[in-house]
């Protein structure tokens, strides 16, 4: 493994934050830390530039982020006549078939409707909503996603997951090529690892990449339930190294929807919820939730559980007390200010995704008119003693953790929950800017513009 010597660099956190020092990397860790001579004489000069910890998102779904790019993009805050309106126009003589990302429904009057589409084409359409928990389909696109006889054309929740996951499927040519692509894209802003949270399953996606070349990431690669029974036959706990640079991640369920399709469960009522669903949806009875978090802790597994509404966070709390079993709330949007400390008494990290907010901030007042004050409580999460873990939730916000840092300290949606930049940087990393650790590095002119990306000592990103 090739060694580096980093000229004139400063680091942003530690004991030599913001002292311009020398950097020597070896065998994959900082070897040494020494106040700099000032001369530009090291393998890579930073010239003055930011030394920053190799950055993590703990939340993405790799493939359809890869994959989303692909997609008709359609705005969050588009009206339904809006969204019509841009199939329309992006339907040309060549098209076959349309997938678009990006829609929200809750603030529209009418739901959704393979109808509506059907009188814009009869060519297939497939729509995603910008939190992937619904899909919007013509009834040819119900065809495309493999579900020909649903009755409204408008999918939440599994069915809209199993959808998804269908229609990728149709095309595994491009994933793997994208996927790579989005490995580059990532490291060129800093990021050097991943948990992957993709539908699909992850643990088998990644080592068979990892089987075909180096990735340019660490992946902790989830599992949902539907393949746990294939997990559980590898043997393998929770972190275990299953290929080069390719770890067993969590268990990833889905307990609640999303706020932006009103089916996260709540304890107030949406004003205008949806048919039925008056305080959103549960998708696991307890005791369900319960025997999956048994399962996993018996296999030394950690689950990281998908709860936004408040009510949704309680009854997943409740599961890891009683299984004991370890790992993190995905999401935590709302949270009962009674069950803030219990995510600190229980080891259960809160897993949360900033810019979220920024997406929300039009609509939150709206569809959670009475829970404003317990919304996005990453402050008084760190406050009651709760591990924060950052992440994007990419595809529905872009994988670009210096967006996730500002979004947590400059323009969170109650600015009384901006965190410190100290603790979302310790959120967003896994290392410190130390002698003896693994060299997972970021060398920025300024906060966004990265230089280099380095990997366990391995460059996976120069910019010119």
């Amino acid at each position: 493994m090739q060694s580096y010597r980093i000229s004139r660099v400063r680091p942003v956190i530690g004991a030599w934050r913001d002292v311009l020092v020398d950097v020597t990397v070896t065998g994959g860790l900082i070897a040494a830390i020494s106040p700099s001579t000032g001369r530009a004489d090291g393998d890579l000069d930073a010239d003055g530039s930011e030394l920053w910890p190799g950055l993590w998102d703990h939340h993405v779904h790799f493939s359809t982020h890869a994959l989303i790019g692909q997609a008709l993009p359609l705005s969050p805050d588009a009206s339904m006549a809006e969204v019509l309106a841009t199939v329309r126009h992006a339907i040309t003589p060549q098209t076959t078939h349309l997938i678009g990302f990006g829609f929200r429904s809750a603030t529209w009057p009418d739901p959704p409707s393979a109808p509506a589409l059907d009188e814009v084409t009869a060519l297939p359409v497939a729509l995603m909503s910008r939190d992937l928990h619904s899909l919007w389909c013509n009834t040819t696109g119900l065809a495309l996603a493999g579900q020909p006889r649903h009755p409204t054309g408008f999918l939440v929740e599994e069915e809209a997951f199993a959808a998804i996951r269908h229609i990728m499927a149709t095309r595994p040519d491009l994933v793997d090529e994208a996927v790579r692509t989005a490995e580059q894209e990532a490291a060129a802003r800093g990021i050097v690892g991943i948990v992957d949270l993709e539908m699909d399953w992850a643990v088998s996606a990644w080592r068979r990449r990892a089987g075909q070349r180096t990735p340019a990431l660490r992946v902790e690669a989830a599992t949902y339930p539907e393949h746990l029974d294939d997990l559980l036959a590898l043997g393998l706990p929770h972190g275990h190294e299953v290929a080069p640079g390719v770890r067993i991640g969590a268990l990833k369920i889905i307990a609640d929807g999303a706020m932006g399709s009103r089916t996260a469960h709540c304890t107030d009522p949406y004003p205008t919820p949806l048919p039925g669903l008056p305080h959103g949806r549960v998708n696991l009875a307890p005791e369900d939730l319960q025997e999956l978090l048994a399962r996993a802790h018996r296999a030394g597994l950690h689950a990281a559980v998908h709860a936004i509404g408040d009510a949704a966070c309680h009854l997943v709390l409740n599961a890891f007390e009683v299984t004991g079993a370890r790992g993190s709330v995905e999401h935590a949007q709302c949270v009962r200010h009674t069950d803030l400390p219990r995510f600190a008494a229980l080891g259960v990290a809160a897993s949360i995704q900033p810019q979220h907010q920024l997406d929300d901030a039009g609509v939150v007042e709206r569809i959670w008119p009475t829970a404003l004050n317990r919304a996005y409580p990453m402050l008084d999460l760190l406050r009651a003693g709760a591990a924060l873990r950052l992440g994007s939730d990419a595809p529905v916000a872009p994988l670009d953790p210096w967006r996730t840092l500002e979004a947590a300290c400059r323009r969170p949606f109650r600015t009384d929950q901006a965190l410190p930049l100290e603790a979302a940087l310790r959120a967003s990393s896994r290392t410190d800017l130390e002698v003896g650790q693994t060299a997972d590095l970021v060398i920025a002119a300024r906060p966004g513009e990265v230089r280099w990306t380095m990997l366990g000592g391995r460059i996976t990103h120069h910019s010119n």
